[in-house]
């Protein structure tokens, strides 16, 4: 899939019907509780605790998908910033200096928010769940590169195990 408005065509659909199966489970638990409650204590609990696991396995499913998507939009996002595609240590340092940006500039725009009017409380929000959507953003973008890092270096340091142990068998 090439674009992000393709992921999410293809995502969205599964990722509704797994997070609606997801809530259905979890609600059927507690209603299996309340009913089997009376009947038996232990049923009840054992009932509650099959139809968490199976809600627990559809949000699970439904995670996958919206990281799936989320990580598409990133990309997408970051390029828009101008940050290119690479694996470095480079572009953690520019995520990094980003995030301090963006800690900066909320901080200078909340006490000129606070003089504004009688919304001011309303755009500080704003302000903040904003800055922290940023924030995550780019936490999310490091740690997708130091997972991508480290399981090529992984994978490397696998592969001469192997390929060594090999050599000590011919």
């Amino acid at each position: 899939m090439d674009t992000v408005r393709e992921e999410i065509r293809y995502r969205i659909p599964k990722l509704v019907a797994n997070l609606t199966l997801a809530l259905l489970f979890w609600i059927m638990s507690y209603i299996t509780s309340i009913t089997l409650t009376g009947i038996s204590k232990e049923a009840g609990f054992l009932s509650q605790l099959g139809l968490f696991l199976v809600a627990g396995i559809f949000f699970i499913r439904t995670l996958f998908d919206a990281l799936t998507i989320i990580d598409k939009m990133t990309k997408s996002f970051l390029k828009r910033f101008g940050i290119k595609e690479e694996r470095s240590r480079r572009r953690i340092l520019k995520d990094i200096i980003y995030i301090i940006a963006i800690l900066l500039v909320a901080g200078a725009i909340f006490p000129i928010l606070n003089n504004v009017s009688i919304f001011a409380p309303l755009l500080q929000q704003i302000t903040t769940y904003v800055t922290l959507g940023l924030i995550l953003l780019f936490v999310y973008d490091i740690g997708r590169t130091i997972y991508r890092i480290t399981e090529k270096t992984a994978n490397s340091v696998a592969n001469r195990i192997s390929n060594s142990s090999r050599g000590e068998r011919k």
